[in-house]
């Protein structure tokens, strides 16, 4: 009985570091992890989100990569609780995040969005009334909040949500460069 009962525990733990090798997830496990780095970034619960689509290519060198997720909600629990956060603001973006989102002229010649679809188009729709919350995790950055410096750095570490309260959806971006 003793063997039997140590070659499942012994099974068990080599399915789980086999998983975990491969880079499977189980059901639900990387869902709430996600909801939960996305809450602590943005400094709002975003628990209660369905994620209706979610990208992210983090694992490159040094954990580059960029993340996208777009959750919807089914009531305005979320937006009343941005718009008791002070780390929200209320749209139009500043001209550096229109530019990190939408692409914008730089030095004469147009860049496209930071994070972008397979054809260069950005990954987030043109966005009316609504708020956003921009997280600068640069290591040179003075104030987390502050995007003046977004464009102007050899790498980028940055987070920005944007909620559109005409359609309940909030857009997560995340670029490690």
């Amino acid at each position: 009985m003793k063997k039997i009962k140590c070659s499942a525990v012994i099974a068990v733990l080599l399915i789980g570091v086999l998983l975990n090798v491969t880079g499977c997830q189980l059901i639900g496990f990387q869902t709430t992890d996600v909801l939960a780095d996305i809450s602590n970034t943005l400094e709002v619960d975003v628990s209660d989100g369905v994620v209706i689509y979610q990208y992210d290519d983090h694992g490159g060198f040094l954990g580059d990569g960029e993340m996208v997720v777009k959750l919807s909600f089914s009531d305005t629990d979320c937006l009343n609780r941005i718009k008791e956060s002070s780390a929200w603001k209320p749209l139009p973006l500043t001209k550096n995040l229109e530019a990190f989102v939408y692409g914008a002229g730089i030095y004469g010649c147009y860049h496209g969005p930071y994070i972008h679809d397979e054809d260069y188009n950005p990954v987030v729709p043109k966005i009316e009334n609504g708020y956003y919350c921009f997280v600068d995790r640069h290591s040179q950055s003075k104030d987390k909040k502050d995007d003046s410096a977004l464009l102007n750095r050899y790498s980028t570490n940055c987070s920005l949500a944007i909620y559109d309260t005409d359609t309940n959806l909030l857009y997560y971006l995340e670029l490690d460069t």
